[in-house]
């Protein structure tokens, strides 16, 4: 039996998902800092990694206190082991960060900018997400999702995105998009493929990352 099937069939029961919402980051802080911790070793390189801790903290704390938000968490036996995070209504929720969170985000991006100062260029350029938002296939966003190194290739990230989707469609959301890197990451976009969403465009950002951009429909 292999280790990673043998893992998985001691956990199976024991995985649970759990619905994170402001009381939750209010009463126990540790949830933010295993959720930021997870970010950071899933995605080492990327951007808002490169933020710092201290971005991250603040970034899942807004989407977990927003009406708009959604930060689903996977754990077992206690210790979180993966979650997914996104918005319904993207416009809104940038708008409002914009409006109330600006300074705060600044701040945290301080030591990151003084490490490379090219990178404030790219953070002016957020200012106009809201408007950017307009551009895609669906308002309702999945942002991110990330499953532990040590807990990878199981299924979880599978159980994340259909968690996702069946709380969007409490909701009322009939669609949800997310992007991507185009390339080098055929994996990833096979696994969105496979979870049902459609590929609906391919474009290059501002900074010339390639992108695809993916659409779902929920029933």
């Amino acid at each position: 039996m292999g280790r990673y099937l043998e893992k998985y069939l001691k956990m199976d029961r024991r995985v649970k998902t759990k619905l994170i919402v402001k009381k939750d980051i209010e009463t126990g802080k540790e949830i933010i800092e295993e959720i930021v911790k997870i970010h950071l070793d899933g995605f080492k390189g990327f951007f808002l990694s490169f933020l710092g801790p201290g971005f991250l903290r603040l970034l899942y704390k807004c989407i977990a206190s927003d009406e708009n938000g959604i930060l689903l968490v996977t754990y077992i036996d206690e210790r979180i082991i993966g979650f997914v995070s996104g918005v319904t209504d993207q416009k809104s929720f940038y708008e409002k960060l914009l409006r109330t969170k600006i300074f705060h985000f600044a701040r945290a991006s301080l030591v990151a900018a003084f490490k490379k100062p090219k990178i404030i260029m790219r953070l002016l350029r957020a200012l106009k997400r809201p408007e950017d938002t307009t551009e895609m296939s669906s308002k309702t966003c999945l942002m991110s999702i990330c499953v532990h190194p040590d807990y990878q290739g199981l299924g979880l990230g599978k159980i994340l995105i259909q968690e996702f989707c069946e709380e969007l469609v409490k909701r009322g959301i009939s669609s949800v998009c997310l992007t991507t890197d185009r390339d080098n990451n055929d994996n990833v976009n096979k696994f969105y493929q496979k979870l049902g969403f459609r590929l609906v465009r391919s474009f290059i950002t501002s900074e010339g990352r390639p992108m695809n951009e993916y659409l779902k429909l929920l029933e």
